[in-house]
């Protein structure tokens, strides 16, 4: 009866393992969002889960040995419940990484539209301070020209 209990409880402990969801907001300089990377985190690691698995089997073969058909019930359900953790972790894993991946193409991509409007905000900078230039120098030489045409006239 021990034996069940512990088992049992094994198994509740194994069936609670549930995936907590954190997003994490990556900013600019400028304080503009360049992506949310949402991640899945887990209690337990893909190794725990499979260890997990590993010990309600042999449960169950221990179970299974003694011809005790309460305590095999209740390892047979220890071992379902071990076996779905498993997998909520497998999958928790596989979404994590992908999630990441789809983050940083995406950090990456508006990276590169901001460095081309960066780039495009430069050369219209630079042409606008190239016509400022040539509009002063072609004042100063007007300058220059009529300064000179009023000393030639006195």
């Amino acid at each position: 009866m021990k034996k069940i209990l512990l088992t049992a409880a094994a198994a509740g402990l194994i069936a609670m393992s549930c995936t907590k969801k954190e997003e994490t907001v990556v900013t600019d300089a400028n304080k503009d969002t360049v992506a949310v990377v949402t991640s899945e985190t887990t209690p337990m690691t893909e190794v725990e889960a499979k260890s997990a698995v590993d010990k309600a089997q042999m449960d169950l073969d221990a179970a299974i040995k003694k011809g005790d058909k309460d305590a095999e019930a209740a390892a047979r359900k220890a071992l379902a419940d071990a076996n779905m953790a498993w997998e909520k972790t497998k999958t928790a894993v596989g979404n994590a990484a992908q999630d990441m991946k789809e983050g940083i193409d995406n950090a990456v991509d508006k990276t590169k539209v901001a460095a081309e409007n960066a780039k495009q905000d430069m050369k219209a900078a630079a042409q606008d301070s190239k016509e400022a230039l040539n509009k002063t120098a072609a004042d100063a030489k007007d300058a220059y020209n009529n300064t000179l045409e009023k000393a030639k006239a006195k």
